[in-house]
């Protein structure tokens, strides 16, 4: 199919403008293909935190799309990472998940590598190759570009894409919440928990985007007993919503933040069974947080309760403090590694409960994710019917109740109940998937600059 049809086939799966989005995009395995390639095949990936890897020789283990990657830090400090992939045969030149090494071998050959990435030893090599191998040329294959934010490691494929400060763009502006607030920054803790679910890995993206919709109904049972102060924007039973309680923000570049408002009463903890020790954390240092991020992020969103989404695959919520990357694994299944996150700064015994919780709320038998599970599984079996997968689905509420503030980047829509975001995200889905290079893709900064100028003229 030539690049024209296929832009006009593509079109017709989402309608930005409407909500829709043909259910086969979770299902058809072209698609899938198509999403490897133009999706995570160019946009950045995230790789690694800072404090996993703190010595030279620290590596992981991890993937970009489906493919398996080593993440490495090198003897000057900085960090490479390549593809878990031996030239010669094929073969994975690492089978640990991480650790520390000086070299990495393959099983298959006994072909050894430096963790720079160079050929630096081959069995037989006088013998079998006559000394005539130019190991220069069999190194392992190097990510094109790596670079970290704040402690967060990310790499791209795409050496024509843009630079990973312009990628996450205005949203630093809102991650800094959290990756910023205070002056030792954000670490993770424990290993990845990690779980295997048999549904479309765009699923749970939109689900904690966007989707507070969900929330008082698909875990009322969980909110009923595990909420002791109270979120504000949500309920049980989906029988009011406090319209004021939050904000949705999209127009990010696929990028989105789902956030309360409520940072000054610490709400953003309100699932823990003993808030004490995170609000007497707030308490002592809200000073030093309106003064690194000013009064409106240091006061109502710093301790509020945050969904982060960087697209296409990493979101990481504050509050619940969870941190979760998404990896493909077909186009009905993904795996997802989820680890708890703190700030550095806060004292060992908040660390010790906020791991407890995470792994109570969201870890792999935690009261939330079985619920969501359940259902994202449901929604990616009904796609196999022949005429369930022509069918349509929607994400239309409150379509065309936008706006922008003067004050916060991005383009808003009211409360944490609404399908904002989602149409954002599928949009930006669309954008990726039809075009042919980056120079192509929209930048949706402008967007938020028409609306500003529309609000300004008092134009609805």
């Amino acid at each position: 199919m030539d690049f024209s049809a296929r832009s006009a086939a593509i079109n017709k799966l989402v309608d930005f403008d409407s909500g829709r989005q043909a259910k086969i995009i979770f299902t058809d395995p072209d698609i899938y293909q198509l999403e490897l390639e133009r999706i995570y095949g160019r946009c950045w990936l995230f790789l690694a935190h800072e404090s996993q890897l703190p010595e030279a020789g620290d590596f992981m283990r991890t993937f970009m799309g489906e493919d398996e990657v080593l993440v490495v830090r090198q003897q000057d400090g900085s960090v490479k990472a390549f593809l878990n992939f031996c030239p010669h045969r094929g073969n994975r030149v690492c089978k640990a998940d991480w650790g520390n090494q000086r070299q990495f071998n393959c099983a298959y050959h006994g072909w050894s590598f430096s963790t720079d990435g160079s050929l630096t030893g081959v069995p037989l090599e006088e013998v079998a190759y006559y000394n005539e191998i130019d190991k220069s040329k069999f190194g392992l294959i190097e990510v094109d570009q790596v670079a970290s934010y704040k402690g967060l490691i990310f790499g791209c494929f795409d050496p024509n894409a843009p630079s990973l400060s312009d990628y996450l763009g205005d949203m630093k502006w809102w991650i800094d919440i959290w990756l910023d607030a205070m002056p030792g920054g954000s670490e993770l803790m424990g290993n990845a928990q990690k779980v295997v679910i048999d549904a479309n890995w765009k699923l749970p993206i939109e689900n904690v985007a966007g989707d507070g919709y969900h929330l008082g109904w698909a875990h009322a049972g969980a909110m009923s007993v595990s909420t002791s102060l109270g979120l504000s924007g949500l309920s049980v039973g989906n029988t009011d919503v406090d319209i004021q309680g939050g904000l949705s923000v999209a127009g990010l570049n696929g990028h989105s933040v789902l956030a309360s408002l409520d940072g000054d009463t610490g709400s953003g903890y309100g699932f823990y069974p003993d808030p004490q020790p995170a609000l007497d954390y707030l308490n002592a240092n809200r000073s030093v947080a309106v003064e690194r991020l000013g009064e409106l992020r240091g006061n109502k969103l710093w301790g509020a309760q945050i969904n982060f989404t960087i697209y296409p695959n990493l979101q990481f919520l504050p509050g619940l403090n969870w941190f979760r990357v998404y990896h493909p694994k077909g186009p009905g299944r993904y795996e997802q590694w989820t680890w708890a996150m703190a700030e550095k700064d806060m004292p060992q015994v908040l660390k010790d409960q906020i791991l407890d919780n995470q792994i109570r709320t969201f870890g792999p038998a935690g009261l939330f994710d079985n619920d969501d599970g359940d259902n994202l599984e449901a929604i990616t079996e009904l796609g196999r019917g022949w005429r369930t997968r022509q069918a349509d689905v929607y994400a239309n509420m409150a379509i065309g109740r936008h706006f922008v503030r003067h004050d916060m980047p991005g383009i808003i829509a009211e409360g944490l109940v609404c399908e904002h975001n989602q149409r954002w995200m599928y949009r930006r889905w669309q954008d990726l998937m039809i075009a042919e290079e980056w120079q192509q893709v929209p930048d949706y900064r402008d967007e938020a600059q028409r609306i500003a100028a529309q609000q300004n003229r008092g134009v609805a």
